[in-house]
Parts: C-alpha cells; sequence; structure tokens
C-alpha cells in the first residue's frame, strides 16, 4: 500500500512537472478592451492565465498596472486600436505620429521581460462606419511599424498578424467575425485564440 501511494505521488509530480511548466503554461494577457473581453479562461483552458486589460486603455496606461509578475512568462499583448483610432489617415504628419507609437509600442515591449512575448497585431475595424478603407490602410501601416521597430530594438518576440484574417477585399472588415465593427463576436475570439495557439 505505501509502495502503491509512493508510485502514485511520483507519478503525479512527474506529470505535473511535464504538464505545468512556470512560465510556460501561464499565459498573461495585456491589452485594451479587445483583450479585456477575451475569455481566455475559457479558450486556453490549459493554462493558468492572468489578465491586464482595461476598457479604453491606451498604451500609457500599462504604465498603472502591475505587470511585473508577468515577467518571465509568456505574454499577450494585444493594444493599440485606442491610440490611433481616432487619428486622420489624412491628416498632417500622419507619418511621425505612427512611427513615433510604434517606437514607444517597442520601448513598452521590451520591458516586459516575457519568455516568450506574444505581440498580436492591431485588428482592422469599421467602428461607427468611419471610413473604414483608409483607416484599414493605415492600420496596416502601423502594424508594420511596430514590428520593424521591435526587429530594431531586437526586442525577443514572436509576431501575430491576425490583421488580414479579420479582412474582406478591399480593407473592409469581415462583418461575420466582429460584435459591433471593433470588437471581436464569439466567432471572431475563436479564431484570435486559435492563431495565437499555434504559436505556444
Amino acid at each position: 500500500m505505501r509502495f502503491k501511494k509512493i508510485v502514485l505521488s511520483i507519478s503525479f509530480f512527474i506529470f505535473w512537472g511535464c504538464h505545468f511548466d512556470s512560465g510556460k503554461s501561464e499565459l498573461c494577457f495585456i491589452g485594451d478592451s479587445i483583450t479585456h473581453q477575451w475569455d481566455t479562461e475559457s479558450f486556453f483552458s490549459g493554462y493558468a492565465t492572468k489578465k491586464y486589460a482595461v476598457s479604453g486603455a491606451k498604451l500609457r496606461d500599462v504604465d498603472e498596472w502591475e505587470t511585473k509578475d508577468c515577467a518571465d512568462q509568456t505574454i499577450v499583448f494585444l493594444i493599440g486600436t485606442n491610440d490611433i483610432g481616432f487619428l486622420s489617415p489624412d491628416q498632417k504628419n500622419i507619418q511621425d505620429s505612427l512611427l513615433n507609437f510604434a517606437h514607444a509600442y517597442a520601448q513598452k515591449a521590451r520591458s516586459f521581460f516575457a519568455n516568450p512575448l506574444l505581440v498580436i497585431s492591431i485588428l482592422p475595424r469599421n467602428y461607427q462606419n468611419y471610413d473604414q478603407i483608409a483607416s484599414n490602410k493605415m492600420i496596416q501601416m502601423q502594424n508594420l511599424l511596430i514590428k520593424q521597430q521591435l526587429d530594431s530594438l531586437k526586442v525577443d518576440y514572436k509576431f501575430i498578424d491576425v490583421f488580414k484574417y479579420f479582412l474582406n477585399k478591399d480593407y473592409m472588415i469581415n462583418e461575420d467575425l466582429f460584435r459591433d465593427g471593433l470588437h471581436p463576436n464569439p466567432e471572431g475570439y475563436e479564431l484570435l485564440s486559435n492563431i495565437v495557439k499555434d504559436y505556444l
């Protein structure tokens, strides 16, 4: 009987030692309302998840959150739609605005000390029927600049380009994947989750 308990204890330890590799089986989600509304516990049920996300959050708001306990864990970073959502694609110095945001974004991402860092591209949008074609072309450019800045700062990360999966032709969003033109619906979150899982 005692031998059986020892075997069970060893088996339990081996199972959890392999199944729950601290840092690798812990997912920390950081972001805005898109992240906040993401049912990460259900979609990533095999992982221990935590979330730092607030509706309306911008990049600068992350400084106020206690994200240090995410260090050395897998961090999923999805933010930016509120930072560039009200920029006009034809405004003066738009390129400089996008580049400045990309630089600030990369600096913040590097400060997480994630292991690894999964950066999710900003999703396309059609919020309140704003000029979505021009806006989505701008978002695509912003995503490219973010990636370039992350590379230039030599951040250890994986870039997950989900932008294209939420579009139809001609830079129009796939309405079947959105609840309100900005936030994904359940089908959209399922797609988003499945794409992320491929990188875990």
